[in-house]
């Protein structure tokens, strides 16, 4: 048994804005099952968009926005998960004054919760898509841990990277299982690299030998992460490749991040 994948297309965003349809198509024959999307749509508007995804059998899944979007613009971004026909809406990651412990966090959480409720109302579950930042410590817990405890009734649900848990020195597999029910999509994203990040001083450091890579080719331990994506009950499971790697291009990357895991099943 295996789950449906999909392919975040920032992973190919420059081929997206050079051919939209050609890329697209191109994952589809590579085997992907569905995409989620960060905003791009080449010269398409985002219904056309769909209703050529629509016509080659590729499914949106998700779309990912910003913190503003939904607490700022919420009916245009509601019209967009429409447009799209998506079950899931994105959070990339809480920026400036609205990460953990900034001065704008407490009231953005507020609004975020209530614009959260209203998406579920209209058929959208917020996500949050973590980086290896949300690792840190405080008060003793994970502030990833503690941000999803500021939103009540699952107003906000994990979308775990499982490149940056497992840069934030976790064993990513174990990780999930702390969301099992909770996490409806899991991204896979691999990595090299010898060292974990540092955190020194409110700032973090990446290792100097960090790169991104296909999955199955990097730090992660893939095969574990399918497993434990199956049994917390995920939906999908979405490549993500930030950058190409060995020279070759973004969508040959992708491309070959489906064939490994035809290697072991998916």
């Amino acid at each position: 048994m295996a789950l449906p994948v999909a392919l975040q297309l920032f992973s190919v965003r420059e081929s997206i804005e050079k051919d939209v349809k050609g890329t697209l198509l191109a994952i589809k024959n590579a085997g992907y099952d569905g995409i989620e999307t960060c905003g791009g749509y080449g010269d398409l508007t985002p219904l056309e968009f769909r209703e050529y995804c629509d016509s080659i059998g590729l499914r949106i899944i998700s779309a990912h926005t910003s913190t503003g979007d939904i607490i700022d613009d919420t009916e245009k971004t509601l019209e967009l998960c429409k447009a799209l026909g998506v079950s899931y809406l994105a959070i990339a990651a809480f920026w400036g004054d609205y990460q953990y412990g900034e001065s704008g966090y407490a009231e953005m959480t507020k609004k975020l919760d209530c614009a959260g409720a209203y998406f579920k109302e209209n058929g959208v579950q917020i996500l949050y898509h973590n980086h290896e930042w949300e690792f840190k410590r405080s008060e003793g817990e994970y502030v990833l841990d503690l941000i999803f405890r500021d939103f009540t009734n699952d107003n906000l649900l994990p979308e775990i990277d499982v490149c940056w848990a497992t840069l934030g020195n976790f064993d990513a597999a174990e990780y999930l299982m702390r969301y099992s029910g909770r996490c409806p999509v899991v991204h896979l994203k691999d990595f090299h690299s010898k060292g974990d990040f540092l955190y020194e001083r409110n700032s973090f450091k990446r290792p100097e030998d960090f790169s991104f890579r296909p999955v199955g080719y990097g730090r992660v331990d893939m095969p574990a992460v399918l497993d434990a994506s199956l049994d917390i009950g995920a939906e999908w499971v979405v490549v993500e490749q930030d950058l190409p790697a060995f020279g070759l291009s973004d969508m040959e990357c992708e491309a070959l991040s489906r064939s490994w895991l035809r290697t072991v099943g998916w």
